[in-house]
């Protein structure tokens, strides 16, 4: 009986020993922010035909990949088999990170070109860094603040692209930055964007191509607000 005690715990000494370790858990999604289905159109009113071609705004998620990298995912109530629609519609989520204030603006089709009320306000040419070029889904980043010309308008730095992928089997839209390029670090904050957008309903939203600066309210084709912060680890 010694005997095989002895070899039962040998081959468990052995055997722990050729063990693979655990593997982490997948990092899981945190949802910052959710809206109603159904309520694309014109200001969250919903006009029919806006939720089938992917504007209808459901949920997003972020996800910490690694120490170095989040991820953004915006989920749809449907999509269009192409995506939405290209160089003429974007997706802008006005955010904060320790304060700063940066925005996405998010395309499934974009066409470089310069930005005209920026470069006019600030006397300085903006947006020529990809002027002519076509890409296929693109996630820009830019820190941001505003002004006010009659009405308040967003005045934004370009800091990033990323790839952004659109994917109609789930309606979602991703896209993967770098903390970095962010300046977040252990223990930041993202939190729903404030200073110019704060008023507008527009920190999260769907606009037309024409309204991409404007911080009026009344272009918006749905809309959806982020109440729960995400801590970087």
């Amino acid at each position: 009986m010694k005997k095989l005690i002895g070899t039962a715990v040998a081959l468990l000494l052995v055997g722990g020993a050729v063990l693979p370790a655990s593997a982490k858990p997948a990092p899981k999604p945190v949802t910052v922010f959710e809206d109603a289905v159904g309520d694309a159109g014109n200001q969250d009113g919903g006009i029919p035909g806006f939720s089938e071609a992917g504007f209808d705004l459901v949920k997003g998620d972020i996800t910490q990949k690694s120490k170095t990298e989040l991820e953004f995912v915006v989920t749809h109530a449907a999509m269009a088999p192409t995506g939405t629609p290209g160089e003429t519609f974007r997706l802008i989520w006005g955010f904060a990170v320790d304060g700063t204030q940066y925005e996405f603006t998010v395309k499934s089709l974009d066409v470089g070109e310069p930005d005209l009320v920026t470069s006019a306000l600030t006397q300085t040419p903006t947006g020529m860094e990809r002027l002519g070029q076509v890409y296929q889904g693109v996630a820009r980043l830019e820190e941001c603040g505003f002004v006010s010309v009659g009405i308040n308008w967003a005045q934004c730095g370009v800091k990033a692209y990323y790839d952004a992928v659109f994917d109609p089997a789930t309606a979602t839209v991703t896209w993967v930055v770098d903390t970095k390029t962010l300046g977040a670090k252990k223990g930041s904050t993202i939190v729903g964007g404030g200073g110019g957008r704060a008023a507008t309903g527009c920190m999260i939203c769907w606009v037309p191509q024409y309204a991409e600066r404007s911080l009026t309210p009344y272009s918006i084709i749905d809309s959806a607000v982020q109440i729960t912060a995400f801590k970087v680890r």
